[in-house]
């Protein structure tokens, strides 16, 4: 005989189609009628997802946080998944991730004593590969999910990218399957199309509905009228689960990241609505990580430990991850409160990391006026670093000394006081840092000019990598090597048709409005508007400013006669390319300011090739990706969409290749040898089709008048992505050093490391201090898939170390033998995340 598990529960999004303010009221009514419900029937069940407004419910109602805190601990009501909130599993850092989940779990043991076991991912626009392991590692033993799975067995055992497998669930319905309560046998039905056992999953809920009087009835007439052929149970999904895990043995497993077609024609579509959501998003996780970090080394050293002011901006950063805002899908009216959120991150963020780096800095000794320049990754960095620095009237231009010799670098602005003193310069270097630490160079009067090593003319520039030649008339860039051969085209702007909401991408008779190159409609036409190239020795930029009019007169035969007029300009853009003479990285920024509504911006890189498969960064490891599968557009007539969330992808195969880097540009698109780079989309309403959502006017997303600055980068490699190391560019494009101008005579040497990890694939995740106790968290991670004979060494004597889970949990104290001093030894899986805590 089948079970029919009927989960009553509530679907809770904390800014949607209303507000937050509306869906906490509302919840609140939920909750309560929830808890009324357990009350009066003893066989009543009720299941909820996330911690945020519990812990508002607890100051504003705390009589019905009480019953709720009652009904859990009875085993009558249940926390599933028991997130902070639930962030899109696709978009945020892993480790945004990992903290929804901390500080969810650490909520529900310490206020209401419970553990929870169940996952239970609702609405996420895809599953990321790493996930099993995360779940695990958190404690939970099952996971069900509603998006990126199609025509499988809705049970089956989930493998991850390292190994670690867990029962998953998939819902082929969504989370209303048991909703409609009129609807069972229908419900019933299509499930048991997909069932892989006599246990059914059947969620009866909705986004912030309320439960339904007549659930109890419908499971004893359903009882009644089915006797010996099938059960309604009203339960809980542990209970499902728990029944299910004596047949896990006759399930099948699936692998890695579950994205199915479905999602890759909209979510890339989505994440680049409110494109500016992402953009900041990136910025401010890059400055959480920073600020945690340099907080944690300067508390070894003696000061402060931020802990409540780092908690709180966590608890900001884990409301923008919830999954529909960072994809940009809500209403207008809530996306006011995520800009405060991002002025006080940046804020309190910059606060606590300057304050921490000031800290250290006045640990050293500069020996005299100096710029400390920081390395924030675990291994030996070279890089370029940009500093400003305060000079008290020179007369000749800065420069920087090390260990006694001059430091070649570049005067990239200077300013002067009425007399004709320098009171400040901004300059430019190449630095080698060591491992998570820094170098001190002394401030010194500029007694040379480096050697240069960038060539070029008016129209090109070249460093010992590449060539690079620029348009003059479009700013679009041709790189070849030394050779001449050609490695990649483009940096061309592409104006596209957008008649999609909020969740898809769709245009009307024509995709294509127009290109630099000048494809598309014959009325418009791109303008440029200045060019120059400036030359330096060891930075060179080019900068290309123009706009895009909707008409030029005349529009036909316009290769014959010169355009005499050009009217309704809507776009202003301006394109600079940065070239490096020690760097093999050429760095794009594009800013935008676009009056154009109902359009979608790219920008399009020709690589030459057509490849099979791309690689791209994943939330704590890479994962490959098929592009034939995603190459749609003449089967569906859907444009195809290639999901690339994090910061990099690398574009190639075991002989040639180009690595992508972005800071906050969420969507590609690989058609052929080309790359398109999603910039932004102009959409007006929430949804056109009613499916995804309301038909409800979203005019701010329409992006007008918006300055935009876009910031990504590409490098070539004659190897595949593993031997080119594609994640130590992608970590050092987006942790750039940082630098600290002081006078100090401290005890830390002129050159100082603080942590170190070898090899590089493993990649620092976290390093904090413990939430329990005085110990070091350090998190990190394999990144090539292979195993490793990982090594740390710390700054610090260990006294004790130990592995522990993701909560910060400890699981097994290492022996002795694993490390001695300062310096540890430990073998790393594939793919594995390690956490670590350290008693200095």
């Amino acid at each position: 005989m089948q079970t029919i598990y009927l989960v009553p529960h509530s679907h809770y999004d904390v800014a949607w189609a209303l507000t937050k303010e509306d869906y906490l009221e509302i919840n609140e009514d939920v909750l309560r009628k929830a808890v009324e419900l357990l009350k009066r029937h003893e066989q009543y069940r009720f299941s909820w997802e996330q911690i945020f407004p519990l812990k508002v419910l607890e100051e504003r109602n705390p009589e019905l946080w009480r019953d709720i805190k009652e009904m859990l601990q009875q085993g009558r009501m249940e926390i599933v998944d028991g997130q902070y909130l639930m962030a899109d599993t696709m978009l945020p850092s892993g480790e945004v991730l990992i903290r929804e989940i901390a500080f969810g779990k650490r909520y529900c043991r310490d206020k209401f004593g419970v553990d929870v076991r169940a996952g239970w991912c609702a609405d996420s626009f895809g599953m990321n590969a790493q996930l099993p392991q995360i779940y695990r590692k958190s404690g939970y033993r099952w996971i069900a999910f509603r998006r990126g799975a199609r025509e499988t067995q809705s049970e089956f055992v989930w493998r991850g990218l390292d190994g670690t497998t867990i029962l998953a669930h998939w819902m082929p319905m969504g989370y209303r399957a048991g909703f409609y309560l009129d609807r069972l046998e229908e419900s019933y039905i299509e499930l048991n199309k997909y069932a892989a056992t006599a246990h059914i999953l059947m969620p009866s809920g909705s986004g912030s509905t309320p439960p339904q009087e007549e659930t109890v009835e419908a499971a004893r007439r359903w009882n009644e009228e089915h006797r010996g052929g099938s059960e309604i149970r009203i339960a809980t999904p542990s209970e499902f689960f728990r029944a299910l895990e004596g047949e896990q043995d006759k399930l099948e497993f699936r692998e890695g990241e579950l994205y199915d077609e479905d999602l890759v024609s909209v979510f890339p579509q989505v994440c680049s609505s409110r494109a500016w959501v992402v953009l900041g998003a990136r910025k401010c996780e890059g400055l959480l990580a920073a600020a945690e970090q340099f907080a944690t080394l300067a508390w070894l050293l003696g000061s402060e430990y931020p802990g409540a002011e780092l908690t709180r901006c966590w608890e900001k950063m884990l409301y923008v991850a919830f999954h529909d805002i960072i994809a940009g899908c809500g209403v207008d009216e809530i996306y006011d409160e995520v800009r405060e959120i991002f002025s006080f991150l940046e804020e309190h963020l910059s606060a606590i990391l300057n304050s921490s780096l000031e800290f250290i800095a006045a640990s050293v000794d500069t020996g005299g006026e100096a710029l400390i320049a920081f390395n924030p990754l675990p291994w030996q960095m070279k890089n370029w670093c940009e500093a400003d620095v305060k000079l008290a009237g020179w007369q000749a231009a800065p420069g920087l000394e090390y260990d006694g010799q001059e430091v070649e670098s570049q005067v990239l602005e200077l300013q002067r006081d009425t007399g004709g003193k320098i009171i400040q310069a901004r300059l430019g270097f190449h630095v080698d840092l060591p491992p998570m630490g820094y170098r001190a160079y002394r401030l010194v009067e500029r007694s040379r000019e480096p050697e240069t090593g960038i060539g070029g003319g008016e129209q090109e520039v070249k460093n010992e990598f590449f060539r690079l030649g620029v348009d003059p008339e479009t700013g679009m860039v041709e790189v070849s090597d030394q050779t001449g051969k050609p490695l990649v085209k483009g940096n061309e702007l592409h104006i596209e048709n957008e008649i999609g909401d909020l969740y898809h991408h769709r245009h009307m008779f024509f995709e294509l409005i127009k290109s630099e190159s000048g494809e598309g409609v014959h009325y418009g036409a791109f303008r440029p508007q200045s060019f120059r190239v400036e030359h330096g020795p060891l930075k060179s930029k080019i900068v290309f400013s123009g706009g895009y009019y909707c008409f030029r007169w005349p529009y036909r035969l316009y290769e014959k006669f010169e355009t005499r007029l050009y009217k309704h300009r809507v776009l202003d853009f301006t394109k600079e390319v940065v070239i490096y003479r020690d760097l093999p990285r050429i760095e794009f920024t594009t800013r935008v300011n676009s009056r154009y509504p109902n359009i979608r911006l790219r920008v399009a890189f020709d690589t030459f090739k057509a490849r099979m498969t791309y690689f791209r960064e994943t939330q704590f490891g890479v994962v490959p990706e098929p592009t034939e599968l995603f190459a749609s557009l003449e089967r569906t007539g859907t444009p195809a969409g290639i999901p690339n969330f994090l910061s990099w992808f690398s574009y190639g195969d075991a002989t040639r290749g180009i690595t992508f880097m972005n800071r906050g540009i969420p969507a590609t698109e690989i058609r052929q040898s080309k790359v398109y780079l999603t910039l932004l989309r102009s959409v007006g309403i929430l949804s056109a089709d009613a499916e995804a959502g309301a038909l409800i006017p979203t005019p701010d997303a329409l992006e007008l008048n918006r300055d935009y600055t876009f910031e990504y980068a590409l490098k070539h490699h004659d190897s595949d992505w593993k031997e080119a190391e594609a994640y130590r560019h992608g970590q050092e494009y987006q942790h750039p050093p940082l630098s600290v101008q002081c006078t100090s005579s401290g005890d830390l040497p002129r050159e100082f490391s603080f942590l170190e990890l070898r090899p590089n694939n493993l990649i620092l995740s976290a390093l904090k201090r413990s939430e329990e106790g005085d110990d070091v968290i350090l998190r990190f991670f394999e990144t090539k898939g292979e195993e490793t004979e990982g090594e740390m060494v710390l700054f610090r004597q260990i006294k004790r170390a130990a592995i522990a889970d993701l909560l910060e949990r400890e699981e097994c104290e290492l022996r002795p033998e694993c490390y001695q001093g300062n310096r540890l030894k430990l073998k790393v899986k594939p793919f594995e995340i390690v956490t670590l805590r350290l008693k200095p």
